[in-house]
């Protein structure tokens, strides 16, 4: 009912109905129930994606490999939550690259992770960092995504607390600049 609540939201607009495992890690994600959300979806006209996520049943390589050996949906793939399960977000650019239509340029401190004794602590303490000031090698990332033509959605996101609205946007402008920088034009 959830789902179909949200794709009603999306009807009429150019948007992508990103799936996602609601968590927690308490076994393997429920693959019958991510292909009837596939179904819906597809019904409703929307081509979905699967987001791989920390602290759900879709988080390791592993767990993104079953999906799509078992599945035929499209990856968002998000570089934070690679490198924080374990991962190496460049690899998984090249392994996964014929299904990813999504992309989430996203940098993480592993130092933040290891410190916290869970994955909403290291949240709360800002394990997700402007980019250029964590641990993804973006710029190898966004050099594979420019020489490799990639042609998907992408979002430059850093969660983070509310806080200063105003600081926010200098956060996301510097992203976005980052980016821009580093060969990957931004809209």
């Amino acid at each position: 009912i959830a789902l179909e609540a949200a794709l009603g939201v999306l009807d009429g607009f150019d948007a992508k109905a990103v799936l996602c495992d609601r968590g927690p890690r308490d076994g393997d994600v429920d693959l019958d129930g991510v292909r009837a959300a596939i179904e819906l979806a597809r019904t409703r006209g929307f081509t979905p994606v699967f987001h791989h996520h920390m602290g759900t049943r879709v988080q390791t390589g592993a767990e993104i490999e079953r999906l799509l050996e078992s599945t035929d949906v499209d990856l968002l793939l998000d570089t934070g939550h690679a490198l924080a399960a374990g991962g190496n977000p460049v690899q998984a650019l090249r392994d996964w690259r014929d299904r990813i239509r999504h992309v989430h340029v996203k940098d993480v401190r592993l130092e933040v992770l290891r410190s916290a004794a869970d994955w909403d602590e290291a949240w709360r303490k800002g394990v997700f960092c402007e980019l250029g000031a964590g641990d993804v090698d973006l710029i190898r990332f966004v050099s594979e995504l420019v020489d490799g033509r990639y042609g998907g959605w992408g979002v430059v996101e850093q969660d983070r607390l509310p806080g200063d609205p105003a600081e926010a946007a200098r956060a996301q402008a510097r992203n976005r600049r980052w980016l821009a920088d580093h060969g990957l034009a931004v809209a």
